[in-house]
């Protein structure tokens, strides 16, 4: 069995936007449990799905099919794919091109979240950022972190 724990939006019709990609995959889904009263951080809902074993290349295809309808893989197996967490960031964020730094991070990464303040243009600023990144690239955001804050100025609080 496979056991896949994902976190979809909070809206009507995203549980079986969600099951689709599994359906037209031609796996035999064993059980759904939809956690609604257990919403993530982001306001996603945890949804569990068990599925018979299937061969890797078929469960690959699934993920991504997934992945491109906005839904977060978090856990297959229990081992944790997705980490979802906050990072703050403090300086001249605008100004040192804040859309460069998001493309910067979403090439590793997704940043899904942003929130801004900006006192007045000449102070520095802060930003909370959700990123939204794959288990075993965690350390290359982490080196990405590192060099976008050597050269702009900035400084990252990461939560995890």
């Amino acid at each position: 069995m496979i056991f896949l724990d994902l976190e979809l939006k909070d809206s009507p019709g995203e549980l079986l936007k969600a099951l689709q990609p599994i359906s037209s995959a031609g796996a035999n889904i064993f059980s759904v449990i939809h956690l609604r009263e257990n919403k993530t951080d982001d306001g996603r809902v945890p949804v569990k799905v068990v599925l018979e074993k299937l061969n890797e290349d078929i469960l690959n295809t699934i993920v991504l099919d997934l992945e491109k309808l906005d839904v977060v893989v978090a856990k297959i197996n229990e081992k944790v794919k997705k980490i979802n967490f906050d990072v703050v960031v403090i300086g001249h964020i605008v100004d040192t091109d804040v859309l460069d730094t998001i493309d910067r991070l979403n090439k590793i990464g997704l940043v899904v979240d942003l929130n801004l303040t900006m006192p007045t243009p000449e102070a520095e600023s802060s930003a909370k950022m959700r990123v939204i990144v794959d288990s075993e690239n965690l350390n290359q955001l982490y080196e990405e972190f590192e060099k976008i804050s050597k050269e702009k100025g900035l400084l990252f609080i990461k939560s995890c």
